[in-house]
């Protein structure tokens, strides 16, 4: 009876061991089975009138109209360039010049053109500030799902591990033959420090995410154009007079700071993944790009401190 007792008891630690380590084995699985979509791109594309592009003669025609200059600073009239409104601010001039009815009637609707173009431009800082906070929010979103997906396969692993342990030494209390103890007490020992190991690394599960309309891309290729971003924003974030030290354009602060901190060390999949249509992201992955779209978000909207003043100079017409 005794020699029965010592067989099942073997038999149920070989058991649980075995039930363990497949159970073990099912959570390293590290893909997800989840595509995230861009939900945060526009449902339309937007269509911006030439007339209002901002001219690359800037300096040319500032030399040529010196009333301008009179009137406004200089950072004042490169805002009043990226938001088109350079040739209605010169109407504006020379109908002040000699005041009839006439005159004040243009004015007027030059005036209204001109706020027209400016509550636009706010509207495009506004617009791509919260598809920048929506994108970041996403991509934070999903760094949680995966993070909290990994904590839990940390606890059950932990969980399993003190299981196994304790399993282990019930047996070899129970074993009285010296070969057979020493055989459990490894093999639960073998077991319980791998599920204590797995743990105490990263699953490196990943999700698929798509952003076919990268916000990073234009940005990180310092290309002279863009289909993503408005011509004023573009302008705006290209302009060198814009930046602290107008030395380099706010683009190349951004890229620099990107690779100064969250790039620091980046390899040619990362380079791929976060400036590309999408791919699969590891938690840490999705960490750093919502970290780059926030602070792209920032230089966005600091956009609205340089129309601040352009707004206050033309406050008082």
């Amino acid at each position: 009876m005794h020699t029965m007792c010592k067989c099942l008891i073997y038999k149920v630690i070989y058991v649980n061991l075995i039930a363990v380590t497949i159970s073990s084995v099912s959570f390293s699985q590290n893909r997800s089975g989840i595509r995230s979509a861009d939900y945060c791109a526009p449902a339309l594309s937007y269509t911006y009138d030439t007339l209002y592009f901002p001219k690359s003669n800037i300096e040319s025609i500032l030399n040529e109209d010196t009333s301008l200059v009179r009137r406004f600073s200089r950072h004042d009239l490169l805002v009043a360039n990226a938001v088109g409104i350079i040739p209605l601010l010169q109407q504006w001039m020379r109908a002040r010049k000699n005041v009839t009815t006439d005159t004040r009637l243009e004015q007027t609707i030059i005036q209204s053109k001109i706020q027209s173009r400016l509550h636009l431009a706010s509207t495009e800082i506004a617009s791509l500030a919260a598809e920048l906070d929506c994108a970041g929010e996403h991509a934070d979103q999903l760094a949680t799902y995966l993070d909290q997906k990994d904590e839990k396969r940390i606890r059950k692993l932990t969980i399993l591990s003190i299981v196994t342990g304790a399993v282990t030494t019930g047996a070899t209390a129970l074993v009285d033959n010296e070969q057979t103890n020493k055989v459990v007490g490894i093999g639960g020992g073998l077991i319980s420090a791998v599920l204590g190991g797995m743990a105490a690394f990263s699953s490196h599960r990943t999700l698929f995410v798509e952003h076919k309309r990268n916000l990073l891309t234009d940005i990180w290729n310092e290309n002279h154009n863009s289909s993503v971003y408005s011509p004023f924003v573009w302008y705006m974030l290209n302009e060198k007079s814009f930046s602290n030290t107008a030395q380099i354009s706010v683009i190349q602060n951004i890229r620099k700071r990107w690779q100064a901190y969250a790039l620091n060390g980046m390899n040619s999949r990362e380079v791929t993944l976060y400036f590309g249509p999408g791919g699969e992201y590891q938690q840490d992955d999705l960490h750093t790009r919502a970290n780059m779209l926030n602070q792209l978000q920032s230089s966005v909207r600091s956009i609205n401190q340089d129309l601040q003043s352009l707004m206050l100079a033309l406050s008082g017409w």
